[in-house]
């Protein structure tokens, strides 16, 4: 999965090297080695899991109705779901930041945290928009939505 961590990492809006990107690696807490679960993963599975549902609720589900067939509707979806991804990226690696679960000799900050959640919340948009492009045609309601 390097494609992931390639993608995440060329915003640069945390510390990859020697920092929070090497715990998300999987960096072990004897910082000898990656044999941990890559948070990396873990955070892409999550972007594309609830994107997707969110996506294809507004499409074919509970919101494919006339009251909700406005670009705006789309858009709060869209940015709930984003949200939603950006805590869960957030409150991994915090979690392990706050209980010393995390190879000592890294640099890593609560900003660093944040950054993550950033980078996550904006692929997330942008996966959301990627797939009403390709599954809105097929909307009974929602096929014109946002545009």
């Amino acid at each position: 999965m390097e494609f992931v961590i390639a993608l995440f990492e060329s915003l640069g809006l945390y510390s990859d090297a020697n920092g929070l990107g090497e715990h998300l690696r999987g960096l072990d807490l004897s910082c000898t080695g990656f044999t941990r679960t890559s948070l990396y993963n873990q955070v892409f599975i999550w972007l594309f899991v609830i994107n997707t549902v969110v996506v294809v609720n507004y499409y074919y589900l509970f919101f494919n109705r006339r009251p909700w067939n406005k670009w705006w509707v789309w858009l709060v979806n869209v940015l709930v779901a984003a949200l939603i991804v950006a805590y869960i990226a957030y409150a991994m690696p915090h979690n392990d930041l706050e209980t010393n679960n995390i190879c000592q000799q890294l640099s890593v900050t609560d900003n660093d945290c944040v950054g993550f959640a950033t980078a996550a919340a904006i692929y997330s948009v942008i996966w959301s928009f990627i797939v009403s492009l390709i599954i809105k045609w097929k909307s009974g309601v929602n096929k014109k939505v946002p545009f």
